[in-house]
């Protein structure tokens, strides 16, 4: 494919990726019961409970973390420049989507336990209504303003097709 500026593509050619993150182990009801117990600070120095819960739940959590890397059943969420993607799968199938047009709204909701693994719940909204969510997104402020940038993007080719198709 040729293009002007080296990994950018017209919107109305094809869809393309601009991120992709896997979802934190704190998606789960499981891993936000770890991030719980890891949270706690009693003890001394280095030596608090919290980590001493760490290295006793390693059986548990590496599996944990592990199955989001199987090929057949691991999770990613996908920007590109028309939506937000969850994918399932070595091949990412499309499991759900959301147009970049179809919110005005995203919050960040950190449930307990959630806090330790550095991620959040993003919630997308339109006009006030709640109509898609992420769970466990790694570093959810990133992911949010990543997710409006190329909202705000999408809007404005948009906006200039529309122009130029009144125009004509």
């Amino acid at each position: 494919m040729k293009q002007a500026i080296a990994g950018l593509t017209l919107s109305s050619q094809h869809e393309s990726t601009a991120l992709i993150v896997w979802p934190s182990v704190s998606a789960t009801s499981i891993g936000q019961f770890l991030g719980r117990l890891y949270e706690k600070k009693a003890g001394v120095s280095f030596f608090t409970v919290g980590n001493l819960f760490v290295l006793l739940s390693i059986p548990i959590a590496v599996p944990l973390y592990l199955w989001n890397a199987l090929p057949v059943v691991g999770t990613r969420y996908r920007i590109t420049n028309r939506h937000v993607n969850v994918e399932r799968g070595i091949q990412g199938a499309m499991e759900r989507q959301i147009a970049l047009d179809e919110f005005d709204q995203i919050e960040v909701r950190q449930l307990p336990g959630q806090a330790w693994f550095r991620s959040a719940d993003l919630v997308f909204f339109k006009g006030g209504q709640q109509v898609f969510a992420l769970p466990g997104v790694p570093y959810p402020e990133s992911f949010r303003a990543a997710c409006n940038k190329a909202a705000m993007t999408f809007r404005g080719f948009q906006e200039i097709h529309s122009r130029q198709a009144s125009d004509a």
